[in-house]
């Protein structure tokens, strides 16, 4: 009989999920991007009713989750010397409401993106590659969609693999995938790693960390590409790039609009993320009236089944920001880098430490956060685009192969593989090579170009 309960008691719990998630959406999205200082209450408020989402939601956490936050809440017990009270924590807590906007954010622009024609022809295109080019096809194209979608391009490029491929063919693909979505956190703006650094770094940071970062996935995509090749195929550029022809001008228009609403308005690029692409999906469903109820159907069930990353993400920023004010975590950086950190040693031990952190499982907000908040005080705007692209190549390959992160638990469900076969493949050691290749190449590059822009 209790059984038979807990089952009815689910879709009401999914179902008050949504709309407390719409609440916190629709209170704190004005707060965030309207010019107009908000009032602490009101502030408060939008806090308060996230953090009944946040709770909602914890209660239908998936098993992996559950781990991952008890994990969490242990690093918490072991950094901090005290549990806050609830003062500390409004204060320092209150800057995670940007997450309350954000993901709904991109569950609506991936709900809208499921019924755009562009995005099946892509698909078909991904379909119809030769299998020596499917590697690189899908990883090519994971990265354009995961630009924009996140973990949310895994769904589309997954169903465009034929469904007899065998375990094989499946593990190459969803290596490439996994590839190509976290490969992207290095240099777009829609990733939830941007976020965490601009909260650290100093504003005007962000042109020259995106710049770093297209460098350093297009190196990236030809050397991974190239290797992941069969024995005897010719790696074909031209081939990989055709199922992306379809979706490039909607990708391009989208961040051209991000980047216009920043400049127009002072946003920084995720509150202009937030502020933006919820318009253009209602332009979408007014340009096309017929999709709006599949987006809104689409949007609704996305949003009864998320609420997982929102959890674990919104209590590491918590964990990690609470952290960086102890003496303890600003004492053992100290000691690690100096009072002083050299310019060069930070962006070399960023990527590898946070890389290394994700391996045995911590999250890269947990080891980054810390870091740029240590960091940032010594850093000038020509500084902190480096740092930033460290601290985004370190969340990169950190969550390209952790067993507690997002992507690799989400495509082992979509590809019906294990998570040990992507995080301990392949991938290991290209993640491995590109956190700590970028890092050396960026201690250089600051080298040359600091005569110019520094």
């Amino acid at each position: 009989m209790t059984g038979l309960k807990d089952l009815r008691l689910i879709p009401l719990l999914s179902t008050l999920k949504v709309w407390l998630s719409l609440a916190a959406w629709g209170v704190s999205l004005p707060l965030l991007v309207l010019p107009i200082p908000a009032e602490p209450a009101i502030m408060a408020y939008a806090f308060e009713l996230f953090l009944l989402f946040l709770f909602v939601a914890s209660l239908r956490l998936r098993k992996q989750s559950v781990i991952i936050v008890i994990a969490l809440l242990a690093i918490g017990w072991l950094v901090l010397p005290e549990w806050p009270d609830w003062e500390h924590i409004k204060q320092t807590g209150s800057f995670v409401l940007i997450f309350a906007c954000l993901m709904p954010t991109m569950t609506l622009v991936r709900a809208t993106a499921m019924t755009m024609p562009s995005v099946r022809r892509t698909q078909d295109r991904l379909a119809a590659l030769p299998p020596e080019h499917t590697a690189s096809g899908l990883q090519l194209t994971s990265q354009m969609l995961g630009a924009v979608m996140n973990v949310g391009a895994f769904a589309l490029v997954s169903a465009a693999l034929p469904k007899n491929a065998d375990v094989n063919r499946r593990l190459v693909a969803a290596q490439a995938a996994i590839r190509g979505m976290n490969a992207a956190v290095l240099w777009s703006p829609f990733f939830i790693s941007f976020a965490v650094a601009g909260f650290y770094l100093p504003a005007g940071f962000a042109s020259g960390a995106i710049s770093l970062g297209v460098l350093h996935t297009i190196l990236f995509f030809i050397i991974t590409a190239a290797i992941a090749a069969p024995a005897g195929a010719r790696f074909a550029f031209w081939q990989s790039l055709h199922p992306l022809f379809p979706i490039a001008s909607r990708l391009f228009f989208a961040i051209f609009c991000v980047i216009i609403i920043s400049l127009t308005t002072g946003l920084t690029a995720l509150y202009a993320i937030v502020a933006t692409m919820p318009l253009l999906c209602i332009f979408q469903m007014l340009r096309r009236p017929d999709t709006f109820r599949p987006i809104i159907s689409n949007f609704l069930a996305l949003q009864k089944n998320s609420g997982d990353e929102l959890v674990i993400i919104s209590l590491s920023m918590l964990i990690a920001s609470l952290a960086g004010q102890t003496d303890y975590m600003t004492a053992m950086l100290t000691g690690l880098f100096g009072g002083i950190p050299d310019i060069q040693l930070m962006l070399f031990a960023l990527p590898a430490i946070v890389w290394a952190s994700s391996v045995i499982g911590v999250h890269p907000v947990i080891s980054s956060a810390p870091l740029l908040a240590f960091f940032a005080p010594s850093l000038s705007v020509y500084d902190a685009a480096f740092i930033a692209q460290a601290h985004m190549i370190g969340w990169g390959t950190g969550t390209m192969v952790s067993y507690s992160s997002l992507s690799v638990v989400t495509v082992g469900e979509q590809f019906n593989l294990k998570t040990s076969q992507l995080s301990f493949g392949f991938n290991f050691l290209a993640s491995g090579g590109l956190a700590i290749g970028a890092g050396i190449l960026l201690g250089f590059s600051h080298q040359l170009f600091y005569p110019f822009f520094g």
